[in-house]
């Protein structure tokens, strides 16, 4: 269980170090701090959502996202599952598929639209990387699918 936090700590380490966006919002951060005055007037007022706060959890996106088609366990059974062509897979057992690592960049791209599998022909799973990017900004979208990779690896049986 060490082992895959670790790995997970680094996966999101890494894919937010790397990420263009992030590099060039602490640089336009740093050079718009606000003042006093403005600080003081923003913290008055009450975040709209989650988000606005920084507080995005991977259990919350994965039942928001993922649960009508994958079930609330990630077991492939939510209450759309049957009227797929493809059934979604069990997401429970990623791991254990894999010789026991999670395939964190496989899932990544699976997620955010990158990887595609042949086999299943068209693809019926939304492409939450697109979706969420026209809903948030970059870092936002990029966070809440690597929460949901955290969250994914956490649902892992043995």
């Amino acid at each position: 269980m060490i082992c895959r936090t670790s790995l997970a700590t680094f996966a999101a380490i890494v894919l937010m170090a790397f990420s263009p966006v992030h590099a060039a919002s602490e640089v336009e951060t740093k050079m718009s701090e606000p003042s006093p005055d403005q600080a003081e007037t923003e913290m008055m007022n009450e975040p709209e959502n989650a988000l606005e706060v920084g507080e995005i959890s991977g259990a919350d996106e994965y039942y928001r996202l993922c649960s009508s088609c994958h079930g609330e366990e990630g077991r492939g059974d939510g209450p759309i599952a049957a009227s797929l062509k493809t059934p979604p897979p069990n997401l429970t057992v990623l791991a254990k598929n894999n010789d026991g690592h999670f395939p964190f960049i496989r899932v990544l791209e699976v997620i955010d639209g990158r990887g595609i599998t042949a086999a299943h022909g068209s693809r019926e799973m939304p492409v939450w990387g697109e979706s969420l990017t026209l809903d948030y900004d970059q870092f936002v979208a990029r966070t809440i699918e690597l929460e949901l990779l955290l969250y994914l690896n956490s649902i892992q049986v043995e």
